[in-house]
């Protein structure tokens, strides 16, 4: 064997597909995709760069028939046919495979498998095989080692005859022998029916080969032997199907395989072409006497002096466009693509107090735009100094937007990374990345989305931060005790009837003392858990259940919400700030954090006393709360002007009464409260795709009777249906879907070979443009209620956004025309078919509010 030497074997079908899937829907400036191959050569960079081959192939199928179809014409029957989206890159592969001078190897009738075997076999030099197929585990061997691609394409796990029965479960010459058992139904290969992974690894623990199973056979169990006895000829057809080929006539020899490292230019043209920018950025993987990358040249001034920054404030004054950015105790500043300027504070006794001032006139100019990564964060960091940020383009958003809703949250450095500079750079580089910003947003239609939403809710979003929310401490606290007290009580029951003592937060633990000392059953049909599902089944078991449970629940608001709330209060003002992250979902929706006040619950006892501790800031004030009433149904409506539908919100119908009259088949009147509950479980659930499962849970009916009610649902509102695949129909064509306003979100899952994560896509799909839709019409009302409590003056202030909800801590004698601004901004924040409507009440607490 040649030593030092290495032979890489890449399974082409199976790493592109890999790589497919993994990555998003990628596409260059002229629309053509990429994500696949992007995903191929990374994987293949990162083999070369830490295997260091001096050999390479690839394997390519070339289409069926093959034959192993020649032996079982139902081979490989059912695979679904390759996405468009995926095989226009197959030909660019091969393209960019050429330029490295690395052979691709393909054969008519013979599968890459059978290709990568031959190889394997061929040549006497350790081989690495790259696939995600475990069925090319079988060639392992001292010689040769699977990089399996297990997760995505850049997590590996290498398989070696020294781990492939821990990974695997079986050796590599027993690989073809667990298929002959199991069968494969990605291949269609039939194995033993009733004979699972289980049973065949079992078998082949026990007596090895199949050959040598079935000539103990008579020593099996009855079923077992039985199941073998019937596929007996399944299992002998089956273990011929998953054998791989070694010996295909193939008249390459070893030198034919030697690839070029570095590239040489026609590689880092393809790249240039398809835009895999961080690659084109790394010139140590092309031949330097080929290629040059072109270094972004840009000019850094550091100032060290008042009087040099006195000449950069000079300059900003000519300016109507600046990028700024803190960073790491350095202040940076550019106006143009090529010069950054930067202040390092403390290197030079700088002090921020004494610097930051000197800016504030230019940070404060309306007339001045400033070009930043985040906004917000840059709108607190220089609060602190007495400076407010106006006039502002926050380049993490636009990032936000053109990434399909994908969640973005860069740092200097990453974002350096990205556009291809150093991060000494970053005010250049947002200088330089705008206009391509602004030319991406009008060309996908979100342009306006950005300017007219996005961009003024930091203003809206950064002043409710500030504002907060008080907390009654001293509720809190009394509420804390009760809670450590009750606890306490609850553990000491808990052991009392476990009979021993142990770690109640344990699930582990939990399992031990339920299902080993105390001998509980696990329902039927439930694997093995101490979740909340399965301990409600068990609660008429033993009374240990329900005291477990509720020492769950009250924990967890202990500590989720009580020791957070007291830590984070503000001590002299009892206000809590959340932030409000604009960036993170993929429908636009904003979340909450650091507390998450948008996630407390609100349908137990324990919620509602929670709603009760958070109180006016001023004496004798009010909490209002407005809501849109159903605003996703009322969306729902609109888009599919189904004809009943709109007809009930034009005519004030309830909608839920409406449902349950012809689900049921009664009129209006005779309609009772669990008819409507139920009616209302198959409205909501419509929204986000339910299944007949999922409502028959919700509604506690059988499986039967809830498909009943979502058929009759589609038959009476026929227009709805007809929407619902309009939109799966649309996000499988075009990769994502769009709210009324632009907003797009890709749904990759659509992609995906898992039918479950296919089926959430799906349900991604008819969701995205009402739950989106939904988020870009608060976000507006938003902005038009801060802008009017602008106008008008007011001491009320809005604090909180809980999806379809407004929070607004109302000073006394300002509630009427706080509930006015509140009805009037919401109601006209878009205009629909149907009306939009909300609902206002008010209280001393938030909990009074609802």
């Amino acid at each position: 064997m040649e030593k030092n030497e290495k032979l890489v074997l890449v399974d082409g079908n199976s790493l592109i597909n890999r790589a497919f899937y993994a990555l998003p829907l990628l596409k260059n400036s002229t629309g053509e995709y990429s994500n696949a191959v992007y995903g191929f050569c990374n994987i293949l960079i990162k083999l070369i760069e830490s295997e260091k081959p001096k050999y390479m192939a690839v394997a390519f199928d070339l289409g069926y028939p093959t034959f192993r179809h020649e032996m079982y014409a139902e081979y490989k029957a059912g695979r679904k046919k390759m996405p468009e989206e995926l095989a226009c890159q197959l030909p660019v592969l091969k393209q960019v495979l050429a330029a490295m001078n690395v052979t691709f190897v393909e054969q008519k009738s013979i599968e890459a498998d059978d290709l990568i075997g031959t190889l394997a076999n061929k040549y006497d030099v350790q081989t690495i095989i790259v696939s995600g197929d475990r069925d090319l585990f079988q060639l392992v061997n001292n010689k040769n080692s699977v990089w399996f691609t297990k997760k995505g394409i850049t997590e590996a796990v290498i398989v070696t005859p020294q781990n492939i029965k821990e990974v695997y479960g079986v050796n590599a010459d027993e690989v073809i022998d667990l298929k002959a058992l199991m069968g494969d139904s990605s291949d269609n290969i039939k194995g033993v029916a009733g004979i699972g992974d289980k049973t065949a690894k079992k078998l082949i623990e026990q007596y090895g080969h199949i050959e040598n199973v079935y000539e103990h056979i008579e020593e099996l169990p009855a079923l077992c032997k039985n199941r073998l006895y019937e596929g007996t000829e399944s299992a002998k057809l089956s273990k011929k199907l998953a054998t791989i080929k070694t010996d295909v006539q193939l008249d390459y020899k070893l030198e034919d395989l030697i690839f070029d490292f570095p590239f040489k230019k026609d590689v880092y043209n393809i790249f240039k072409h398809y835009e895999f920018n961080t690659l084109l950025k790394r010139p140590e993987l092309y031949d330097n006497n080929e290629v040059i990358i072109e270094k972004k040249v840009v000019k850094i001034n550091e100032i060290k002096t008042i009087a040099k920054i006195e000449n950069l404030l000079k300059n900003l004054s000519t300016t109507n466009v600046f990028a700024f950015d803190i960073n790491d105790n350095i202040i940076h500043v550019a106006n143009s693509k090529f010069e950054e300027n930067n202040i390092k504070i403390n290197e030079n006794d700088f002090s921020f107090s004494e610097i930051l001032p000197k800016f504030k006139d230019f940070l404060q100019n309306e007339n001045i735009s400033k070009i930043v990564l985040n906004a917000k964060n840059m709108m607190h960091l220089l609060k602190k100094y007495g400076i407010q940020l106006n006039n502002f383009y926050d380049e993490n958003l636009a990032l936000y937007l053109l990434s399909g809703s994908q969640k973005t949250d860069y740092t200097q450095k990453s974002f350096c990374e990205k556009f291809g500079y150093e991060e000494q750079n970053i005010c250049v580089a947002l200088y330089a990345q705008k206009s391509i910003f602004d030319n991406e947003l009008k060309k996908e239609g979100m342009l306006n989305l950005y300017n007219d939403v996005e961009l003024p809710l930091i203003s809206v979003l950064f002043e409710m931060e500030q504002n907060g929310f008080k907390i009654d401490i001293e509720e809190l606290k009394i509420i804390g005790e009760e809670y450590k007290q009750e606890l306490e009580t609850l553990t000491q029951k808990i052991y009392l009837d476990a009979g021993e003592e142990f770690n109640i937060k344990s699930p582990k633990q939990v399992g031990v003392v339920l299902f080993e000392h105390l001998g509980l059953k696990m329902p039927r049909g439930m694997k093995k858990s101490t979740s909340v599902d399965v301990l409600e089944r068990l609660v008429a078991e033993h009374p240990i259940i329900n005291k477990i449970l509720r020492f769950r629940k009250i924990e967890k608001l202990f500590s989720t919400y009580i020791e957070p709330f007291l830590q984070l209060a503000d001590k002299d003002t009892h206000l809590i700030h959340t932030i409000f992250n604009q960036t993170l979902t993929s429908t636009g929706r904003l979340s909450s954090s650091e507390p998450n006040l948008q996630n407390i619950p609100i349908r137990d006892e324990e919620g509602k006393i929670l709603r009760k501790i958070f109180i006016p800031r001023m004496q004798n004030g009010t909490i209002i709360s407005s809501d849109y009433s159903q605003i996703e149904l009322r969306l729902m409506a609109h888009f599919s002007a189904d004809a009943k539908l709109l007809d009930a919100y034009k005519n004030n119908i309830d909608i839920h009464t409406q449902t349950a009259s012809d689900i049921f088949e009664v009129p209006l009147d005779l309609v009772t409260d669990k008819m409507r509950r139920d009616a209302k479980a198959v409205n909501f659930g419509i929204i986000y795709g339910i299944s007949d499962y999922g409502l028959s849970i919700n509604i506690n009916s059988t499986r039967q009777e809830a498909k009943l009610f979502i058929e009759k649902y589609f038959a009476t509102y026929t227009g709805v249906k007809q929407y619902l695949e309009t939109c799966v129909e649309y996000a499988k064509q075009n990769g994502y879907v769009t709210t009324l306003f632009g907003r797009k979100r890709n749904i990759e899952e659509l992609k995906s070979d898992n039918y479950m994560t296919r089926l959430f896509g799906e349900r991604a799909a008819m969701n995205m443009p009402l739950q989106g839709t939904a988020s870009d019409i608060i976000k507006i009302a938003m902005i038009s209620v801060y802008k009017e409590f602008k106008r008008q003056n007011l001491k009320s202030k809005l604090i909180l956004q809980i999806h379809d909800e407004l929070l607004v801590d109302a000073v006394q004698g300002e509630e009427e025309i706080v509930k006015k601004i509140l009805k009037e901004c919401m109601e006209t924040a878009a205009k629909l078919s149907v009306p939009l409507v909300v609902q206002i009440s008010e209280g001393k607490t938030w909990f009074d509010a609802k």
